[in-house]
Formats: C-alpha cells, sequence, structure tokens
C-alpha cells in the first residue's frame, strides 16, 4: 500500500478545503486558525489551548487578541500571540500597536504576524528588532509542509528502533530508500515482535527491508485506520513451533483488533 498517494490525497482535500473557504470570503484569520486546529491535533501537544478573537486584560487597556495558542513543552508553558492583517499592505504603524499590546499583556508571549499581502520595509525592520514573527500566509507551501510531516509520522526510517514491532516495506532497488509501500499479506499489515524474525522472513522477499515501528508510529497508524485511511488488518506475527535454534519463518499471523493494539501495546 502506498501511503504517499492516501496522504497527498488527505492534504489536497485539506487544501481544496481551505481553497473553497477562500473562494466564499472566509477571512484570513479563519485560515490561520483552522491550520493551527490542524497542527495540534496532529502533534498531541500537551494542554493546548487555542483562542480566537478573545479579549484580555492588559497592565494599562483592555485588548483584543486575534488567535492566542498556548501548550507545555519541555515542561515550559509556551505562549503565541497571533496578529492577522488581511488584505492591506502591513505598515509600521500595525507592527508597532501589536508590540505595544504583548509589551502590555506583561507575560511576555512570542509574537507572530500573518499577513496576505505586503509588508513595507519599515515595518519588516521593526518586526525583526522586536524579534516578531512575520508570515506571509502561502496555501501552498502549508500545504507542502504539513504533507512532509505527515510523511515522516507514518513511513519509518532505518534509523527507527522497533517499539514495539517490526514490519517490512519496499525499498528502491537503487537507492534502498523506503518507498512509502507497507508490506501487505491476507489482507493485512503484518507486525513482528521480534526484529531477527522480521529479518529471516524478509530475506525471502524482493526489494523489501526491515523497519522499526515506533510508539509514534503505531499511535498514526492506528488514527489512520480509525479514520478510514488505513483499509487492512494489523496482524501480529509470531514464529510456530521450531523444529531448531535457527528461525525457519514457519510463522502464524493473527488478526488483531485496533483497539486492542491500542490497549496492549500503545503506552
Amino acid at each position: 500500500m502506498n501511503f504517499f498517494k492516501n496522504i497527498f490525497r488527505k492534504k489536497n482535500q485539506l487544501k481544496d478545503s481551505i481553497e473553497n473557504n477562500k473562494n466564499k470570503g472566509m477571512e484570513l484569520i479563519d485560515l490561520v486558525f483552522s491550520l493551527y486546529d490542524y497542527r495540534i491535533n496532529r502533534e498531541n501537544l500537551i494542554n493546548p489551548k487555542l483562542f480566537k478573537n478573545i479579549r484580555v486584560k492588559g497592565k494599562s487597556i483592555e485588548h483584543k487578541i486575534d488567535i492566542y495558542i498556548e501548550f507545555v513543552q519541555m515542561n515550559n508553558l509556551e505562549k503565541t500571540v497571533i496578529k492577522i492583517i488581511d488584505n492591506k499592505i502591513v505598515k509600521a504603524e500595525d507592527v508597532w500597536q501589536f508590540d505595544n499590546l504583548l509589551k502590555d499583556l506583561g507575560y511576555f508571549p512570542k509574537g507572530v504576524l500573518y499577513y496576505n499581502d505586503k509588508i513595507d520595509e519599515e515595518a519588516l525592520n521593526i518586526a525583526n528588532d522586536k524579534q516578531i514573527q512575520t508570515i506571509f500566509f502561502d496555501i501552498m507551501k502549508e500545504t507542502r509542509i504539513n504533507v512532509s510531516k505527515s510523511i515522516d509520522e507514518v513511513l519509518p526510517d532505518e534509523n527507527v528502533i522497533g517499539d514495539p514491532f517490526w514490519t517490512l516495506m519496499q525499498i528502491d532497488e537503487r537507492t534502498k530508500k523506503n518507498t512509502g509501500n507497507y508490506f501487505i499479506i491476507e489482507n493485512s499489515l503484518p507486525l513482528f515482535t521480534s526484529k531477527k524474525l522480521a529479518d529471516a522472513c524478509c530475506k525471502q522477499q524482493k526489494d523489501y527491508a526491515v523497519f522499526g515501528i515506533s510508539q509514534r508510529h503505531l499511535v498514526v497508524l492506528i488514527s489512520l485506520a480509525e479514520r478510514g485511511f488505513f483499509p487492512y488488518k494489523l496482524g501480529l506475527i509470531r514464529p510456530s513451533k521450531q523444529i531448531s535454534s535457527i528461525i525457519d519463518c514457519n510463522v502464524k499471523m493473527y488478526s488483531v483488533d485496533y483497539n486492542v493494539i491500542r490497549e496492549l501495546y500503545v503506552r
């Protein structure tokens, strides 16, 4: 099964949805909010909070915040305030106002300014001096970023250690790189509980290699299955009775429900 095709199909659906919303007059603030909502759900952040169009009392006055994000990372509470400049050139005054807002909040959040037109040179210089990140919202760029990250989540490389499984994936004959095709047999993705067993079975397959399935990969596979992007069963591979100390690939595959895999193997 080629996961590149399914992931690109999924991301194209996301892109099409954003484009459709934009064509219907969806504002930039809604597009950016949808993007961060998607990322939060994908990245499994700790205690995430995401708000739009909220009012917050500062040290001197009350402020309207376009988008506010917070989450815990490395035991630190990360806070980000996002300002949206929609369909107009970003001027120096816009950046000064945003910088004053950030200072008045008192808890030193990260400042990010999104725009979809242009930013003049003076405004950009001020933003750089005040350490305010400026981002031009580009749908195609955001789609490519999300595709790349999703591929990394689903497709293990040769450095991934099986925790708790190993599996077989097709590799390019010339480059030996992972092609994105999982080895499927009897409408199931075989999961090996032992790398030694996976290596022995792999020798019988041309242009396949053994790759580790980490906890993160396993969670993503289960999530894809639940959302209909993974049409196969999961099969646990265990050796049958051996007549010597050498693994002989006489194995049995046991079809296991996704919920059982989650309950027993996901930490």
